[in-house]
């Protein structure tokens, strides 16, 4: 069932033209956006503001790509208001995004490439109900299901200071947390991606970039013979 005047915030990206294009191409399909904030912080503010009434939004429009709002912003977003209708806007299909979407149960992601058409009409599915994903979803959801894609953020960053070469204690040092702390993500690490030390940790990352390199390469191909084709 369609809302009569959906009522829309924006956060991450404010100040930016992308974001007033957004806000006016909003209005214009009779959406009422109540603001566009720079993080969830300055949303949750301006709804305590109004007091018990607060904002009242259906649908939450987040820049996956700013760091003062990203996947956070979206985690923050779902504890505060579980019924609300999350859309995430990004430059590509990032493993983060995927992560955070399927965690926190996003309605929609809308990629900044899409025409205003595409995005607004992505809206719309989303208050009706539906969900909404780019073309490429299935795939990059696909690639979460390697075991370094299972790692979470500060796993991976372990992982990376390790394969650099830095003992224990360096990377801890690095990462301002104890050595003992080191040493339980090293092992949870190695539990995951079925290894027993740091060299064959190495090799399932070494094997990943390969993979990464070769999906890049086939992809370029293909770029490269479409537009053959088009020029013909």
């Amino acid at each position: 069932m369609a809302v009569p005047e959906p009522r829309i915030a924006i956060v991450g990206g404010a100040g930016a033209i992308s974001t007033e294009a957004l806000v006016w191409m909003l209005t214009k399909d009779g959406n009422r956006v109540v603001g566009a904030y720079p993080s969830f912080q300055a949303l949750h503010v301006a709804s305590r503001a109004r007091g018990t009434r607060g904002l009242k939004l259906h649908a939450a429009i987040v820049d996956a790509d700013d760091p003062a709002a990203g996947p956070a912003a979206v985690v923050q977003l779902r504890r505060a208001h579980p019924e609300l209708k999350i859309i995430l806007l990004c430059e590509v299909i990032a493993p983060t995004v995927v992560r955070c979407a399927i965690d926190e149960r996003a309605e929609g992601v809308v990629l900044k490439s899409d025409t205003s058409e595409e995005a607004i009409l992505a809206l719309r599915h989303v208050l009706e109900g539906r969900a909404v994903m780019p073309v490429g979803w299935q795939a990059a959801s696909l690639k979460l299901e390697t075991p370094l894609a299972a790692l979470s953020p500060r796993e991976r960053e372990v992982l990376d200071l390790a394969a650099s070469g830095m003992s224990n204690k360096e990377i801890a040092e690095r990462l301002t947390i104890s050595v003992n702390t080191v040493k339980f993500h090293l092992r949870t690490i190695y539990s995951r991606l079925g290894v027993r030390n740091r060299v064959q940790a190495m090799r399932s990352m070494d094997q990943e970039q390969e993979e990464m390199q070769e999906d890049h390469i086939d992809s370029s191909k293909m770029s490269d013979g479409n537009s053959a084709a088009s020029s013909e």
